[in-house]
């Protein structure tokens, strides 16, 4: 009996060490969005030794990185300052982008928030979006889409702090328009369906009068792309930019 119980827990062992052995990692790639003049520090640390590193300068996305599943201590570093300080977790063969924005201020503090904002997070959770002052701010973003046969997906994210509402249109060479909604700083849309065919991308300020800011693209099959519309360095108010982060769909 015994040495039944020995080779069941002997069996359960190679089981559950071939599973954990066998865990897709996840892919990663990172949004420096931070209204700064000089470059930002990023470091993934896990039980305290660090796992990523990353100085990025604003505007900067990189490019999908692989990264083991787990809970990860997150720190941003500007100008010597730890203006951010985060846990983030990360699941297994999953697609994220980590996304920071906001204005740095001068000695600020670690997580500074403001008092609506903290108001904000007791009634709502930590979860709510909120400008929070427009002070820096970071989040994880989910990648995975699906899309039917010869579709592709899009999303916009409003990461221009200062600036009002911004609505989003996407126009084909048909003139054939779709509408991808208003937004506030610093919301995202939901995925929007659109034909695989050149579309041009126009934000216009709250209104439709204002064009701050066009974008056109060759739309691939079976990818969701990731408008991040962002302050301009040379005329913030006045014209904005756009990031284009490409998706590609998951193979399962």
């Amino acid at each position: 009996m015994k040495i039944k119980s020995f080779l069941l827990s002997v069996i359960i062992l190679i089981i559950f060490g071939c599973s954990s052995n066998t865990q897709k990692p996840s892919h990663l790639r990172i949004g420096q969005f931070l209204f700064a003049k000089e470059s930002v520090e990023l470091k993934f640390k896990k039980k305290d030794k660090i796992i990523l590193s990353k100085n990025l300068n604003y505007g900067d996305l990189t490019e999908y990185e692989t990264i083991s599943s787990g809970i990860y201590e997150v720190e941003v570093i500007y100008n010597e300052n730890l203006v951010l300080k985060k846990k983030i977790g990360i699941g297994t063969d999953g697609i994220y982008t980590l996304v920071m924005n906001g204005f740095p201020q001068q000695d600020q503090k670690k997580n500074q928030k403001t008092t609506k904002m903290k108001l904000h997070e007791i009634v709502e959770g930590e979860e709510a979006i909120y400008p929070n002052g427009n002070l820096p701010q970071m989040r994880i973003l989910n990648d995975e889409f699906e899309c039917g046969k010869n579709e592709a997906k899009i999303r916009w994210i409003h990461l221009a702090a200062g600036v009002e509402k911004v609505n989003a249109t996407a126009e084909t060479k048909d003139s054939k328009s779709t509408d991808l909604s208003s937004l506030t700083y610093p919301r995202i849309t939901k995925n929007f369906t659109v034909s695989p065919k050149p579309q041009i991308l126009v934000w216009k300020l709250k209104g439709d009068k204002v064009e701050v800011s066009t974008k056109e693209l060759n739309i691939k099959p079976d990818y969701l792309y990731t408008f991040f519309l962002i302050g301009n360095e040379e005329k913030y108010i006045d014209s904005l930019k756009v990031v284009v982060g490409e998706t590609p769909k998951k193979e399962f």
